[in-house]
């Protein structure tokens, strides 16, 4: 099960690597205008902020890949839009919606499901490392993917969308293997807990979902992590103009890629080494150091280092905030946790990349790149409070454990 778990996780960062950098080009390019093109965004986080919380409950109360198979068939009706039409604007807006609702069954369910097969598998494997397992395999399969993206742009900019469409398919089979391999020798997610009638399911349920999700916005963890990822929104928002962009630049946006990708292996495998509660005060440092770095530098070679300095450091937090998160959750509401995150995450990220766009547009792109980062200075602190309180829980446990001997 965890093999097919991994197959389904690298075919999918394949299929997203052949576009993740070269998107935008490819909407230029195809003749959208630089407002269309910010619109068909906002189109895209909408749709995954309004289908992020009913499609993880799916995941989480209903069946792990029948949900995923329908995100998948979501994500391969908008490639196949964006590849027959790119230049039809509301062809275009139509594909993210449905891209949109993808990617929102993607959020934290693939990551889930890995975990749970995993878990399966080697019931020691710790959280720290089966993330580190993850960003490994996600890492290198995204910059295969990104090698074939930059290839087929290099023939036509709409044919990103064609590699995308293949590796997604290729998704598929992994997914019903897995599906069958529920059903002939463990039970489905829906039938471990049968309520006694359909109308107390329903309600129970409901009142179920409805505390699960109002229990996870009281948790630091959830908001740590959100704070981090928006602070490095407008500096991940920017890269790809600092670096240089049309199809002559398409190689410096797969270095880039290349070296973000890298630095997810890298980080990964740092994470499982000996952590300090300093480390990730010392990551943002670097961060900040970093970003500002990557806009002003005044050489490509020198610009690229940077990124690679800022892309470690980002994934390094991530991984430590990401773990913080799972360590703090059952796997009864793990999918649901970090769809509450997205959830948070893009609709501050609906607002903000408007603003992040208008200071570009209105002062320069370099500053315009450097607009949330002053939001990493809250993430620390909210790290702290969350081992903090990991500590008082800890402790309380052990006494716990001692009363009742």
């Amino acid at each position: 099960m965890s093999t097919l778990a991994r197959l389904y996780n690298a075919f999918i960062a394949m299929g997203c690597g052949c576009f993740s950098v070269y998107y935008m080009v490819a909407y230029r390019d195809a003749g959208l205008t630089i407002l269309m093109i910010a619109l068909v965004n906002v189109v895209f986080d909408v749709s995954t902020t309004l289908a992020e919380l009913p499609t993880s409950v799916l995941f989480d109360r209903w069946s792990r890949e029948k949900t995923l198979m329908v995100g998948t068939a979501f994500r391969l009706s908008g490639f196949l839009m964006l590849l027959v039409w790119p230049a039809s604007f509301p062809v275009v807006c139509a594909a993210n919606l449905a891209t949109g609702v993808g990617a929102a069954v993607e959020s934290g369910a693939t990551s889930a499901l890995y975990i749970e097969c995993s878990r399966e598998r080697d019931p020691s494997l710790t959280m720290r490392t089966l993330m580190s397992q993850l960003y490994l395999i996600t890492g290198a399969s995204t910059i295969a993917g990104g090698l074939a993206g930059a290839l087929l742009f290099l023939v036509a900019p709409n044919l990103i969308w064609l590699g995308a469409f293949v590796c997604y398919t290729a998704a598929l089979p992994p997914l019903v293997l897995l599906l069958a391999g529920r059903h002939d020798g463990r039970k489905d997610h829906a039938e471990e807990t049968t309520p006694d009638g359909p109308a107390e399911s329903s309600l129970e349920g409901r009142r179920g979902i409805l505390a699960s999700v109002s229990e996870l916005f009281h948790r630091p963890e959830v908001w740590h992590l959100v704070l981090f990822n928006l602070g490095t929104l407008s500096v991940l928002l920017f890269w790809q103009l600092l670096l240089g962009v049309g199809q002559s630049g398409v190689w410096w946006l797969f270095a880039g890629l290349l070296l973000t990708n890298a630095a997810q292996i890298i980080a990964s495998r740092i994470g499982v080494l000996r952590p300090r509660a300093t480390d990730e005060a010392i990551a943002v440092v670097v961060i900040v150091a970093s970003a500002a770095g990557l806009a002003f530098l005044p050489s490509r070679p020198a610009q690229i280092a940077a990124f690679f300095l800022f892309s470690c450091a980002q994934m390094f937090v991530v991984a430590i905030a990401s773990a913080q998160l799972h360590d703090a959750i059952s796997d009864a509401v793990r999918s649901t946790a970090f769809s509450v995150v997205s959830l948070v995450l893009m609709a501050f990220t609906a607002v903000l990349t408007p603003v992040c766009g208008w200071i570009g547009d209105a002062v320069s792109v370099p500053w315009a790149s450097l607009t949330t980062v002053p939001l990493l200075v809250m993430a620390p602190v909210l790290g702290f409070f969350t081992r903090r309180r990991h500590a008082r829980t800890a402790a309380a446990d052990q006494r716990m454990a001692r009363t009742r001997q």
